[in-house]
């Protein structure tokens, strides 16, 4: 529950800001980023800064279950990329297939690629509440690979919300 909690709070923080999100340039120094662990793959990826939708908009908010929970995917209502950081900048994810439709461009699976690497998203999302109302992702997991074999599972947890 506490991790919902926080959760919650993120993402209302991430939505609801009056002030803009700081920009994020593209070609971050990646050694001023947070990497999110020391492996092969972990040590490639950076949290995300907080992320500002405009008005009208809704996004997919990803953090990964641990106790500092740092927001590691972010996704546009209606686009087929997801963001992430790897190697200390912003990368786009395109979006290689998709199933199990929630609403608007968010699915329950959904696999990218960016670079060398690539991305299996598979998520749950409650089904009470429409998407304008906001909803909960409870469980998730985020898989890597890159191409020289190294691969990862993450746990991810969330939020569908709108602005």
């Amino acid at each position: 529950m506490r991790h919902f909690l926080i959760l919650a709070m993120l993402l209302v923080g991430a939505c609801a800001a009056k002030t803009p999100a700081p920009k994020v340039d593209a070609n971050l120094d990646a050694a001023t980023l947070p990497r999110l662990g020391q492996d092969e793959i972990l040590s490639r990826l950076s949290a995300l800064p907080g992320q500002q939708l405009a008005a009208g908009e809704c996004g997919l908010f990803l953090w990964l279950k641990r106790d500092d929970a740092p927001l590691v995917l972010f996704q546009r209502s209606k686009s087929d990329e997801a963001r992430m950081i790897i190697d200390g900048k912003v990368t786009a994810l395109k979006r290689t297939s998709l199933d199990g439709p929630i609403g608007l461009s968010f699915f329950e699976k959904q696999d990218f690629t960016a670079g060398d690497m690539t991305f299996s998203l598979r998520i749950q999302a409650e089904r009470d509440k429409n998407l304008q109302q906001g909803l909960k992702v409870p469980a998730g997991i985020l898989s890597m690979a890159s191409a020289d074999g190294w691969s990862a599972a993450l746990p991810v947890a969330g939020a569908i919300g709108c602005q």
